[in-house]
């Protein structure tokens, strides 16, 4: 499935709600706590986490709820956590090996070289400070990083 598709996904309502809940807890959820969350049916619950596990926006273990053990006990329950995986969608994807070609090609026509060297140098040399916003570092003179 590519990112555009994975996304697209969570175009549904209820799927969207459903992963945003399942998003937001520290647990992995069964589907009758995701229903209950929803405000949905249980039935209609499974369904759309089981769209959403195939898309890998959650991921899908088993195990049996507390209190429950031995034979008799039943199958272990589905649950179901935030996948790890982070999807990036840019719509039209973006291309910065063209967009650095084409910089390049710009400085070597105008013959700017030798300015952009020395502009590069003056704020790649500058000292590094710590920006408490964001809790990185950057460098005097340059716009902050959204």
């Amino acid at each position: 499935m590519n990112e555009i598709s994975v996304v697209a996904v969570l175009s549904d309502p209820v799927r969207r709600r459903l992963y945003d809940y399942i998003a937001r807890q520290p647990h992995a959820v069964s589907r009758s706590e995701a229903a209950e969350a929803a405000g949905i049916q249980r039935t209609l619950a499974a369904f759309h986490l089981d769209r959403l596990a195939e898309a890998g926006l959650v991921d899908v273990t088993f195990r049996r709820l507390a209190g429950q053990a031995g034979p008799g006990a039943g199958r272990p329950a589905k649950l179901y956590r935030r996948a790890a995986t982070e999807y990036q969608v840019s719509v039209p994807p973006r291309d910065y090996r063209a967009a650095a070609e084409l910089l390049a090609e710009v400085v070597d026509v105008t013959g700017a070289e030798p300015e952009l060297q020395r502009s590069a140098r003056s704020r790649g040399s500058g000292p590094v400070t710590a920006r408490p916003d964001r809790g990185g570092a950057g460098r005097p003179g340059l716009p902050a990083l959204p």
